[in-house]
């Protein structure tokens, strides 16, 4: 074959290879095997993008507390962002005692961390903290210690790790979360 036929073969090919369109990856059901329950919220003034919520106990506090991760979707999949509240009292209860440093948390204690990874070039990349005090809580409504129900509200207002200043312009906000979930099994998942 000559160099002209390879050619034309080449640009035959390429608008072929321009309509092809990306695969998605399906967004996990609210009750699947890494996700349990709803939550509902905005984020920065927006819904919250096709999030889904899981918990576990918090190792090695599994007798006294719990996390809870929220994970956001877009429409294709991908994953956007984590919100992870830490260390949270197995029992229902206001909590505004946010720590910054969430890897000094101590079991048995009201204090909570709490940080936001966002995980796609779709948000502006980084790692968040909490700003203690204004709007930054967390309610949990009930707790129910045989099925390891949850059911909670919160508001947090977070700026980016590297800022020193909780007066930072532009942080980011979480309005209106309300969320209802369980603990994961022992093997880390939903499924026994």
């Amino acid at each position: 074959m000559g160099i002209v036929p390879k050619v034309i073969l080449l640009l035959a090919l390429v608008p072929l290879g321009c309509t092809t369109e990306l695969t998605s990856i399906p967004i996990p059901g609210l009750y699947s095997t890494n996700y349990w329950g709803v939550v509902t919220g905005t984020r920065h003034g927006d819904e919250l993008s096709n999030a889904r919520i899981s918990a576990a106990s918090r190792v090695p506090c599994t007798a006294y507390a719990f996390d809870i991760t929220i994970t956001e979707f877009a429409d294709n999949g991908e994953k956007l962002a984590t919100l992870t509240l830490f260390n949270i009292p197995k029992k229902p209860g206001s909590l505004t005692k946010f720590k910054v440093d969430y890897r000094t948390l101590y079991c048995g204690t009201d204090s909570i961390g709490c940080t936001f990874t966002t995980l796609s070039n779709k948000l502006p990349w980084g790692t968040y903290k909490p700003v203690i005090g204004s709007e930054t809580q967390l309610t949990i409504q009930s707790f129910d210690e045989v099925s390891g129900e949850i059911k909670g509200t919160a508001n947090v207002r977070m700026i980016p790790d590297q800022v020193q200043n909780a007066a930072a312009p532009n942080p980011l906000l979480f309005k209106n979360i309300k969320f209802l979930t369980k603990l994961k099994y022992s093997n880390g998942t939903y499924t026994k």
